[in-house]
Order: structure tokens, then sequence, then C-alpha cells
């Protein structure tokens, strides 16, 4: 597990079991569910398809999620995938496009904080897909 922001964490799904007591909420997008370490920690299950285009307004439903999480819930919030190279590397990347940053700076900021990211050709093509309805 990697922290993107103060409460943003972002990884896998083998990170779960061992998570601290700072995560509040996991927001996984593994198909399969995950159980989280202590009973306080609400798991959100908002599955996403690995190594595929994604159209905008999947996109948009969980970047919508995250911020709901982060911004207006104030939780601390541990993204994960199967392996937290590409999903959850992309969608935090997303997130930060909506908080302001370009699509390259906000891919190179994950990447840096996220040694282990490597995003898919086509899911970064589906979070630009996604960017090109936002930003306009």
């Amino acid at each position: 597990m990697d922290w993107i922001l103060d409460r943003l964490a972002c990884g896998s799904l083998e990170d779960v079991p061992t998570l601290d007591h700072t995560i509040t909420r996991i927001l996984t997008l593994c198909e399969q569910r995950c159980v989280p370490p202590r009973s306080t920690v609400f798991v959100d299950h908002r599955p996403l398809p690995d190594a595929v285009w994604l159209p905008p307004d999947v996109w948009r439903a969980r970047v919508d999620t995250l911020a709901h999480l982060l911004q207006r819930c104030q939780l601390t919030v541990l993204v994960h995938c199967r392996l937290g190279v590409s999903r959850a590397p992309a969608l935090c990347a997303a997130y930060l496009m909506q908080c302001g940053m370009g699509p390259e700076e906000a891919r190179a900021y994950v990447e840096a904080r996220r040694p282990a990211a490597a995003i898919h050709p086509e899911t970064w093509r589906g979070v630009l897909a996604w960017w090109e309805h936002v930003a306009w």
C-alpha cells in the first residue's frame, strides 16, 4: 500500500488484511469482494474489468464515488485492485485530474508514489476518454 495523498492510499488485494487503523474505507475495484481486517472498515465494492477500455460514464461513476468518500465524507480511503498496478492507480490519477492536475501530471504523480504502478494502455485510454468529456 502506498499513500498518494494524506487520505488516499493505493494498493492491492494483499494489502487489505494488513490495514492499519488509519484506513476508514476501502474502495475495491476487484471482481471479488474483500474482507476487511476489522469490522469498522466499510467496503465499497465497485468492480472494474482489468486491461480493457471502459466508457466515460464508468470512470465518471468511480471518480464520483472516490470524490464523495474523500471530500464529502472526509474518510481515509484505500483504493485497490487485485495487484494494485493498473486499475487502482488509474482511478487515483483520474481523481487527481478532477482536482486540477493534467492527465500526464496526475499519472506521473501517482506513479512516483506507487512504484508498482503500470497502468494498462487500454485502461488509460478509458481514463483519457472520460477526461475529454469532463474537460469540455
